[in-house]
């Protein structure tokens, strides 16, 4: 039945070349429409699906208090900023910041509120005159005044008084992401009138700049890898056939098989993010590998016999079977990948399988027809000749025959020791990390952090569990004891809420005596305070962002310096269990920690999905063996890279991030390619009755070559990440290369060794 069904397929595309090619050419015309429909989501919202409890915290925030992300402008200034000249433009550029697209509110000094009693009167106030930011000895006056306050210093100015930041709110949109890069471009337009100023140098951070910095960075890599992949998988295929022929049709598999998987992109309502940037390389990889095998099976016997039809129908009958088995392990790989929570991962898994079997599909219709119409002259002879003579093959596996168990055993110390390295590493993130040291993003957060201590971090929302209980005096104390155990934490800048403006408020209304800067005693008394505060305050900048309508909620933000995902949860672990204490009823939320927590997916996805594969693929192996030993034999070689790899990381000093977590399963179902082809190659001339040596040496001789070359071909395509900008992307090509080429030492050293411990009659 088996045999019968692939005689017609192999006599199907041999007979009818062109019926093939159209047939090709309709499946890839109709995925055009969809590419119509391909959109781009860089938020943070997009790694997790939307019945996530992580995500709907996070909408019941931003329901109650607006959108937590804002751009931050920050102005570093080479001298101190209380100065007519710099605070004429800090209120020039506070005003334009209004103007950026998307943003509803804008904080900054200029604009900043604060309360304070003159001459019996409460005043809720402008903390700087307008008509007075050019006189000098006002200035110096504010300085010491800033400097003194609460909330000022590590937010709106720097302790040094040297730099000064505005914040522009984003509006929040339930049914649509920000706009990234309109926002940032927007941010950066606002100061093109003092970017040529002496001693100012502007950075531009916070989310949107951070996610479209992000965006911009995973072009320039797609745009700078894919180039350079596509010339380096021409120059080994030229080495490989010489022939014009033998370069097109990988070129033309890989064309059809990415514009096709785009398509899904749009057919699927999935959106291009980040991690989508990894997926050409993956297929221009698998494209080039299955068309290899096909065409160095097919030189070999063209050069051999100088029949064309010949050729294709002894490489289809030889390999049909084979690459349909390893693209079925490939997509096994990917679709293991659907079962993680991180959303883009599921995605990745779901493009990438069906775009293997798009690869699979297009070079089943398109390599052997054009094979045939453009090869009409008997080809030289074949490159496996001269590049893998049988003498050569025979002493190689004669050695490894002698040296067998010492193979085994070097195999099984060192596999020990990377499985004991690999347990020792963990898994973090930083996303500042992700960029180079000289990036702007780098550069400015690291500013930042040393003049600042820290302008981002968690948002929480505080319950009070009543209306009208954010008055409560018993509440707001438990607030401020809470607040005041926060500050003490050397990562903590400051953490900010409705509190710090009733204090402020209350110290006013008692002739500004600091004894009165606290709490008032009386429920009515708060409601009063309160009330007063958000009466003085222009349109836009009420207390709606700090406490709900029905004054249940509050909002606390921490301002902090942790910034990798290890240290932050530790942190929210930490500060909610001292919340619980208090009798606080506590969510964490926020986009920086949304990010975070992905970290216990990517330890699920790492772990279910390399599981998922290795069960499915080793019950296949079983199945096509026939053979329970063969099928557990395939494991060996392709659990071992895995191990080294991860162990490799941990030498490298490179935690376990996304990257590096999806790289398991999309090298397991690459590099079980190359055990396929070796061990069902070597099934089939065991069974027509050779021996165990004489079989390994046909199996180096017919498919070493192809081996080889789809192995160095792989390995380069993901090598050249390590060039790549962002550093999951270089984590990720390094951890694809070394595995690679690990999977292949394993297939041609360690699993003959295996072999041959067994005997002929077996």
């Amino acid at each position: 039945m088996h045999n019968q069904i692939r005689n017609r397929l192999v006599n199907f595309v041999v007979l009818h070349q062109y019926k093939c090619l159209l047939i090709a050419a309709l499946i890839f015309l109709s995925g055009l429409p969809f590419l119509a429909n391909t959109k781009m989501d860089f938020s943070a919202k997009v790694w997790f699906a939307s019945s996530d409890p992580n995500i709907k915290t996070l909408e019941n925030f931003e329901k109650t208090f607006g959108n937590d992300e804002s751009a931050v402008l920050v102005i570093e200034s080479d001298s101190d900023v209380f100065n007519p000249k710099f605070m004429s433009m800090l209120e020039d550029l506070t005003e334009k910041m209004w103007k950026v697209p998307e943003v509803m509110r804008v904080q900054s000094l200029t604009n900043f509120y604060w309360t304070r009693s003159f001459e019996d009167e409460i005043l809720t106030e402008e903390f700087l005159y307008s008509e007075k930011i050019k006189d000098q000895e006002y200035l110096t006056q504010k300085r010491k005044e800033a400097l003194d306050h609460k909330v000022i210093p590590g937010y709106y100015i720097s302790e040094d008084g040297k730099s000064a930041s505005i914040y522009a709110f984003i509006s929040h949109n339930p049914d649509k992401a920000p706009d990234y890069a309109k926002i940032t471009e927007g941010l950066k337009k606002t100061t093109e009138n003092y970017r040529d100023e002496k001693g100012l140098t502007f950075h531009y951070m916070g989310q949107p700049p951070l996610s479209d910095r992000f965006q911009k960075v995973s072009f320039d890599d797609l745009y700078t890898m894919s180039p350079l992949l596509l010339i380096l998988v021409m120059v080994y295929l030229i080495f490989c056939f010489r022939s014009l022929i033998g370069v097109v049709i990988p070129m033309v598999i890989i064309t059809l098989s990415l514009v096709s998987t785009t398509s899904l992109i749009g057919l699927f309502g999935f959106t291009v993010n980040s991690l989508t940037f990894v997926l050409p390389s993956i297929l221009i990889a698998i494209s080039v590998a299955d068309s290899v095998h096909l065409m160095a099976s097919f030189y070999d016997e063209f050069a051999r016999t100088g029949d064309r039809f010949h050729a294709c129908t002894h490489t289809l009958r030889k390999n049909l079977w084979p690459i349909f088995l390893t693209t079925f392990s490939t997509m096994i790989g990917f679709f293991s990948l659907t079962s993680s929570d991180i959303k883009p991962v599921a995605d990745l898994g779901v493009l990438a399988g069906v775009g293997t079997f798009f690869a699979f599909l297009y070079t089943y219709l398109t390599a052997v027809p054009l094979l045939i119409i453009f090869n009409k002259n008997q080809t030289p002879k074949s490159l496996k000749v001269k590049v893998l003579p049988e003498d050569t093959v025979r002493k190689y596996l004669d050695f490894v025959k002698k040296y067998r168990i010492a193979i085994i055993g070097s195999f099984f110390l060192i596999s020990s020791l990377f499985t004991y390295l690999a347990i020792k590493n963990e898994i973090n993130s930083d996303p500042y990390t992700y960029f180079s040291d000289e990036d702007p993003i780098s550069y400015g957060n690291r500013f930042i952090l040393n003049s600042y201590g820290g302008v981002g971090g968690p948002e929480l929302i505080v319950d009070s569990g009543v209306a009208g209980g954010v008055t409560s005096p018993e509440f707001l104390y438990k607030v401020e004891s809470f607040q005041e155990w926060l500050e003490e934490k050397e990562y903590v800048n400051k953490s900010l809420s409705v509190i710090n403006i009733l204090k402020e408020m209350n110290q006013s209304l008692n002739e500004g005596k600091k004894e009165f800067f606290k709490i008032p005693e009386r429920k009515d008394q708060i409601a009063q305070e309160l009330f007063m505060y958000t009466m003085s305050l222009p349109v836009g900048m009420d207390l709606n962002n700090r406490m709900d309508l029905p004054q249940q909620k509050l909002r606390l933000s921490i301002l902090w310096s942790l910034q990798t995902s290890k240290d932050s949860l530790r942190g929210v672990e930490d500060y909610e269990r001292k919340a619980k204490e208090i009798g606080l009823n506590v969510k964490t939320t926020g986009k920086p920690i949304l990010f975070h927590r992905m970290n216990s997916y990517v330890v699920f996805t790492f772990f279910t999905s390399i599981a998922m594969a290795l069960t499915l693929i080793t019950v296949i192996m079983i199945l096509i063996f026939k053979n329970i030993k063969l099928g557990l034999l395939s494991l060996i070689p392709n659990v071992l890279p895995i191990i080294f790899g991860a162990g490799a990381l941990t030498l490298l000093d490179k935690p376990i991030d996304i990257g590096c977590a999806i790289v398991a399963s999309v090298t397991l179902g690459i590099a079980v390619d190359d055990t396929i082809h070796f061990l069902s190659h070597y099934n089939l001339l065991r069974k027509s009755g050779l021996s165990i040596f004489e079989a390994m040496v046909k199996v180096f001789t017919s498919t070493g070559l192809a081996l080889i070359v789809t192995t160095v071909i792989l390995v380069s395509c993901f090598g050249l990440f390590m060039f790549a900008n962002l550093t999951p992307n270089i984590n990720f090509g390094i951890l694809c290369a070394l595995v690679l080429s690990i999977a292949l030492v394993t297939d041609l050293l360690l699993l003959p060794a295996i072999i041959f411990c067994f005997k002929d009659q077996e």
